[in-house]
C-alpha cells in the first residue's frame, strides 16, 4: 500500500486529477474502476473521485510495489538529467517560476519524438537543486505557461509550484500578459497595425488554414516596422509583432496570409527563398520572443514581485547576423 499526502501543490483539485498525474497514461474508466473497487480510498473510506482536496487529505493507494511501478507515471517516465550547459539561457528565476530564453531546435515539452526540452530539463533542474522531490512529482509537475515552436527561440514561463502556474494560467487566458516577437518578413511590408484572421487547425498536418469569419477561430495581433533591409534583389522587413490572441503558428500563417511570409518558415513560407538562405546559415523560422509584460499584480498574489516588470532578451545569433550582413534602407 502506498499513502499520498494532500499539500500545497495538490490541494484545492478533484481526486481525479491527482490520480490522473500519478498513474498518468491510464484511462479514467480504470481510475474510477479502482475507486468503486476500493483499490483507492480518500482518508480511508470510498471515493467517487470528485471530491476537492485540502492540505493533509491521504489518498491511500492498495496496489503491490511492482503493480505501481508498472501503472503509475514514475515507472513509465525516462527522467532528462539537467545539463549545465543550459543554465546560461536561464534568463530570471526566483522562488516561484523561471523564465528561460529558449533556443531554436529545442521542443517547449517532450513529444514523441524527444524526451529533451524545456519541461523536462527545467525539471531535473529543480529535482538537482533539491527544490522537488521524486515523491513529489509523483502527483506534481512543475510546467511551462506559453509554447513556442521547436523553431521558434524566445522567452518561455516555467512555473515551480501549484500556485504560479494557476496565477500565470489565469494571466495568459486573460491575454494580460503582453507578448512581443521580432519576425523577419519577405518584402516591404506595408500593413502596419492592427490585422485579423480566422483559421482552423489541420491536427493531421499541423497546420493552420485561413478561414472566412464565422468558420473559424479569430486571431488578432498588432505589427510594427522596425527596419527594412536590402540583400542583393531581396527586401526583407523586420517587425515587432504584439499578440492580442495565442493560437497554434498564429505569426506564422497570419503574415503568410498577408503575403509576407517569415524568412526560413519551411511550412508557410516560401520554399525556394529558404532554400537559398540555407546556405547562409538560416536553417529556421527567424521568429524570436523577445519581450514578455507583467501587468498590475495584486499582493496578495504569489507574483506580485513581478508587478509591472518587463523582461527582454536580444536576437540570437543566426538572426543578427543576417540582419547586420544587409543594406539596411528605412
Amino acid at each position: 500500500m502506498r499513502e499520498i499526502q494532500v499539500s500545497e501543490n495538490e490541494k484545492e483539485q478533484k481526486l481525479i486529477k491527482l490520480l490522473q498525474k500519478f498513474f498518468k497514461g491510464q484511462k479514467d474508466s480504470f481510475l474510477f474502476k479502482m475507486l468503486r473497487k476500493k483499490n483507492i480510498l480518500l482518508n480511508g473510506k470510498r471515493a467517487s473521485g470528485k471530491e476537492l482536496l485540502s492540505i493533509g487529505d491521504k489518498v491511500q493507494l492498495y496496489f503491490s510495489e511492482e503493480s505501481l511501478k508498472n501503472l503509475s507515471s514514475a515507472g513509465k517516465e525516462i527522467e532528462q538529467r539537467w545539463d549545465s550547459s543550459y543554465k546560461k539561457y536561464i534568463h530570471y528565476e526566483d522562488e516561484n517560476l523561471i523564465l528561460f530564453a529558449k533556443p531554436a531546435g529545442l521542443l517547449s515539452e517532450n513529444d514523441e519524438s524527444s524526451s529533451l526540452s524545456v519541461n523536462s530539463l527545467l525539471s531535473s533542474y529543480l529535482l538537482e537543486k533539491g527544490e522537488m522531490s521524486t515523491k513529489q512529482r509523483e502527483t506534481f509537475r512543475p510546467g511551462i505557461a506559453n509554447r513556442l515552436d521547436r523553431n521558434t527561440s524566445g522567452l518561455i514561463l516555467f512555473g515551480k509550484n501549484l500556485a504560479s502556474l494557476q496565477s500565470l494560467g489565469r494571466m495568459m487566458q486573460e491575454h494580460r500578459i503582453e507578448k512581443r516577437y521580432y519576425a523577419l518578413v519577405t518584402g516591404d511590408f506595408q500593413k502596419e497595425g492592427l490585422q485579423e484572421s480566422f483559421i482552423q487547425k489541420d491536427k493531421k498536418e499541423n497546420k493552420v488554414y485561413k478561414k472566412t469569419e464565422g468558420e473559424g477561430e479569430k486571431i488578432s495581433a498588432v505589427f510594427s516596422v522596425l527596419h527594412k533591409y536590402r540583400d542583393g534583389n531581396q527586401i526583407f522587413t523586420l517587425l515587432s509583432v504584439k499578440l492580442l490572441t495565442g493560437k497554434t503558428h498564429q505569426i506564422r500563417s497570419q503574415l503568410s496570409f498577408l503575403q509576407h511570409p517569415i524568412l526560413g518558415d519551411d511550412k508557410y513560407g516560401n520554399r525556394e527563398m529558404n532554400k537559398l538562405y540555407k546556405n547562409k546559415g538560416i536553417k529556421r523560422q527567424l521568429l524570436h520572443a523577445y519581450s514578455l509584460s507583467f501587468p498590475a499584480i495584486e499582493k496578495e498574489d504569489i507574483l506580485s514581485p513581478l508587478s509591472e516588470k518587463n523582461f527582454t532578451i536580444p536576437m540570437p545569433a543566426d538572426f543578427q547576423d543576417l540582419v547586420e550582413s544587409c543594406e539596411e534602407i528605412s
